[in-house]
């Protein structure tokens, strides 16, 4: 009989099923698993269609955790899930369907799509993405005006685009129950065309991966001609603000103007 191993060099990946750790083999006193520890868990939720049933207990090996990374720039990185791949006694990845993250050795292979582990993620809307998409759509066929629904945090990056200069302006609309803040774009006149796009704007942080930094690693976009928009301890605010305050924080978005 082969001997169950209890750690395996593993790669990266995102999470999917959710998973609730049991214990972990080989450390039954240490209370948090680490990247490649293999782990007893229970599943809590199966995809249908897939080989694995909600409440069955399986073996399984930790391929993310939700630690903190530092990069070599000097910003930190944080996924908000931990994740796991389901494995045989063996070791070995189960299935064939769904590529991702397997132990190094095995990394051609394919297997069972891997598991978000407890405390459990669910991922909700991005909020800002919608920002930032509803905008750049807006821009690029030339409308003047994009309404986005009112949230705290849509109102407190709109009113920084508005103070910054990068919307013409704003103002709250309510529809039955409902709020939406209603935008006017800037736009450019020229002797080749009626308008051109004029606002750019980049997602950097997202749900699944956040991007933090400190008050002197926050990157300077376009020598300062742009913007950096930063979610603090002290809220909403640009990276100019964050670095008078002494303060970093998650770095949300990009925003700089086409000259």
């Amino acid at each position: 009989m082969i001997q169950p191993q209890t750690h395996l060099n593993v790669a990266d990946n995102s999470g999917a099923r959710e998973l609730m750790c049991i214990r972990i083999i080989g450390a039954s006193n240490r209370r948090y698993a680490h990247i490649g520890d293999v782990i007893v868990a229970v599943i809590k939720e199966a995809v249908p269609n897939m080989p694995l049933e909600k409440s069955e207990v399986v073996r399984a090996v930790i391929v993310r955790t939700c630690k903190e990374l530092k990069r070599d720039s000097g910003m930190i990185i944080r996924y908000d899930d931990n994740a796991a791949v389901v494995i045989d006694q063996e070791g070995n990845p189960k299935g064939t369907r769904i590529f991702g993250a397997i132990p190094r050795e095995l990394r051609q292979l394919n297997f069972t799509k891997i598991v978000s582990l407890a405390p459990e993620f669910i991922m909700g809307r991005d909020t800002i993405a919608e920002i930032i998409t509803s905008i750049r759509n807006a821009d690029m066929d030339r409308k003047r005006v994009v309404r986005i629904a009112s949230t705290n945090i849509t109102e407190n990056i709109v009113k920084i685009l508005f103070r910054e200069g990068f919307i013409e302006n704003v103002r709250k609309h309510r529809e039955k129950n409902n709020y939406f803040l209603v935008l006017t774009l800037r736009h450019r006149r020229n002797r080749k065309r009626p308008y051109r796009n004029f606002l750019n704007l980049k997602r950097i942080s997202r749900p699944g991966l956040r991007i933090y930094s400190n008050s002197q690693r926050i990157p300077r976009i376009l020598g300062g001609m742009g913007i950096v928009i930063l979610s603090t301890s002290r809220g909403i605010m640009t990276d100019r603000e964050a670095r008078l305050e002494g303060i970093g924080g998650e770095i949300l978005c990009y925003i700089w103007f086409n000259y």
